[in-house]
C-alpha cells in the first residue's frame, strides 16, 4: 500500500508548528492567504481576531478537520474562541498518521 502526502490545506485542519518560538504548539487553519501562507488560531494565545500568518513550510498538517469550524469559516460567519479550542480538543492532541512535514531542514 502507497501512502501519498497530504499537502492540500482547508479550513478548519488541524495543524502543528514546527518551526519559532510556538514550535510544537497545536492550531486550527481559519484562513487561506495564498500558496505559501495561512492564518491560525489556536483560540487562547492566539485568538481568532488576531491569527498568526505561517508559511505552510512551518506547519505540520493532519488529516483531522473539524466540520463543524471549516463550514462556519467557508461561509464568512464569525468562529469564536471557545469554538476553536473545543474543536482542538476534540480532534485531540496526539499525533496521527497521516501527519505530513511540509517543511525542509
Amino acid at each position: 500500500m502507497v501512502k501519498t502526502a497530504v499537502t492540500e490545506l482547508r479550513l478548519g485542519q488541524k495543524v502543528i508548528s514546527t518551526r519559532g518560538r510556538d514550535a510544537g504548539s497545536i492550531f486550527l487553519i481559519v484562513g487561506l492567504l495564498n500558496d505559501d501562507y495561512v492564518l491560525v488560531a489556536d483560540g487562547d494565545k492566539r485568538p481568532v481576531e488576531r491569527p498568526k500568518k505561517k508559511n505552510r513550510k512551518h506547519l505540520s498538517l493532519t488529516l483531522q478537520v473539524d466540520a463543524a469550524v471549516a463550514e462556519k469559516l467557508s461561509a464568512g460567519k464569525p468562529v469564536s474562541n471557545a469554538e476553536i479550542v473545543d474543536a482542538i480538543q476534540r480532534l485531540g492532541e496526539n499525533k496521527k498518521e497521516g501527519e505530513v512535514n511540509l517543511g525542509q531542514r
